[in-house]
């Protein structure tokens, strides 16, 4: 058994972009980010372990919401970045990066934030 067969998850990953605009009335240009509508990288093999992390559903009014911290692994040389949105593809979940760590160019490993409404970190 090797590493690929613990990777039995599925996600897509949209890479934070950065772009320069104005609210209009002469008033000078402000950074915004957005995510594109297509995945920079799709159906990649990950694992989202639930174990190492903490996953909580909680009411709030007027919906409950699932607010969750994971730890999620990929395979060596996948192109994920700090504030990625990340789409668990079975659930639809949608996450946020944080810092990727590479495990002796064996695999990488990052912690992902799910809260209300995606946003960087």
């Amino acid at each position: 058994m090797g590493f690929s067969d613990f990777l039995r998850h599925s996600c897509d990953i949209y890479h934070i972009r950065k772009a320069e605009t104005s609210p209009g009335h002469n008033l000078p240009p402000s950074p915004t980010f957005s995510y594109p509508d297509a995945p920079d990288l799709n159906a990649v093999p990950c694992y989202f372990s639930v174990r190492s992390g903490k996953a909580d559903v909680n009411q709030h009014e007027p919906q409950t919401k699932y607010e969750a911290r994971l730890k999620l692994a990929l395979p060596s040389g996948t192109d994920i970045r700090v504030n990625d949105k990340v789409v668990d593809l079975v659930t639809g979940y949608e996450y946020t990066a944080e810092i990727p760590r590479n495990i002796r160019g064996h695999h990488m490993t990052v912690m992902v934030t799910r809260r209300a409404q995606q946003e960087p970190l």
